[in-house]
């Protein structure tokens, strides 16, 4: 069976955090540090695939950050596009799935209708995409044209995290499914600088016709039309529902545009990465404290994940409506 992903001339993965590496971690003043190697790449590696891909500069001092594709290997896929974790050691739940289908096979023309089936499943844990970038930044070029390049990993990483060596396996990977190589660098970067790339900045507007809300969630920064046009989709699919206030969340990775129905009912989605909607079952005050990695930090069992299918806003109505007619909301 053919591989999914590109061929290499090196090892593809690490299936650990190597030893000299977490000994090197553990050696720095600094808690922050970056996931980082220096090679030396010609100029025929550095235009031939699979190096290509990376855009290296040829000129000494220059960078290029690029968001590596997922067709080098699992994590590169796990980067891009997310995974998912059946968790068979905890107690099943009860789902109910929702779906529609079309009506006489043509939605276009007939429309579709609702189906759904309550059933026990196991507990899923999702994890979004990470969507890292990778700067390749040109040390040094000698006579014959060969590169020292710095390959990193830009988003910074500390060892003080909960749980961050899971984070750091999938980093090193990332470079290893691209150069071969992998290793972490010492940062300057402040402990109050680092904590803004990984946090989000909540705000809160009162509900009120869609366009005065999506002028009040696009506002403070450039955002394209395509983009727009999202936003103010999802606007008037949640105004529908009557939510009690609108949210944006704003972070390095992407911005999140959601609607609170009430303290343990939150909807949300990244506008300019995601491929599903969330709805979550939590309390709203301890999510809004929790970094952008952790907002899915327990398992489906708390939440409810709607993929971008055809028909997702129609299985969303009545899931919402489902669940505010639980807690004796209109």
């Amino acid at each position: 069976m053919a591989s999914k992903f590109r061929a290499v001339p090196w090892k593809r993965n690490l299936k650990a955090v190597p030893d000299h590496i977490l000994k090197q971690i553990a050696a720095f003043q600094s808690h922050i540090f970056f996931v980082g190697v220096t090679k030396t790449f010609t100029p025929d590696q550095i235009n031939a695939e699979p190096l290509k891909q990376l855009g290296i500069p040829s000129g000494e001092g220059e960078s290029r950050e690029t968001i590596p594709g997922a067709d080098m290997g699992k994590y590169s896929d796990r980067n891009r596009n997310g995974w998912e974790v059946v968790r068979r050691d905890l107690p099943m739940t009860t789902k109910t799935r929702y779906w529609e289908s079309p009506n006489f096979g043509d939605a276009s023309r007939y429309g579709t209708h609702t189906h759904y089936h309550t059933r026990e499943v196991y507990q899923r844990e999702f994890h979004e995409p990470r969507l890292y970038s990778i700067v390749a930044h040109t040390l040094k070029v000698n006579l014959a044209g060969a590169c020292v390049v710095l390959l990193r990993v830009k988003q910074e990483l500390s060892r003080a995290a909960a749980g961050f060596e899971g984070e750091l396996l999938l980093m090193l990977n990332l470079l290893q499914e691209h150069c071969g190589a992998a290793g972490v660098v010492s940062s300057e970067t402040s402990t109050a600088d680092y904590i803004k790339t990984i946090t989000l900045d909540w705000e809160v507007f009162p509900p009120g016709n869609a366009t005065e809300v999506v002028e009040r969630l696009t506002r403070g920064g450039t955002t394209h039309a395509e983009l727009r046009s999202k936003i103010d989709e999802r606007v008037r699919l949640f105004s529908k529902l009557s939510p009690a206030a609108f949210l944006k969340g704003s972070g390095g990775f992407g911005s999140y545009i959601g609607a609170k129905f009430a303290d343990d009912l939150v909807v949300f989605e990244n506008v300019q990465y995601g491929n599903a909607l969330y709805v979550l079952y939590d309390q709203w005050e301890n999510v809004s404290k929790r970094s952008r990695l952790e907002l899915l930090k327990e398992t489906d069992a708390k939440f409810d994940r709607l993929p971008h299918r055809i028909g997702w806003d129609e299985a969303f109505e009545k899931l919402l409506r489902s669940e505010k007619k639980k807690r004796g909301l209109k």
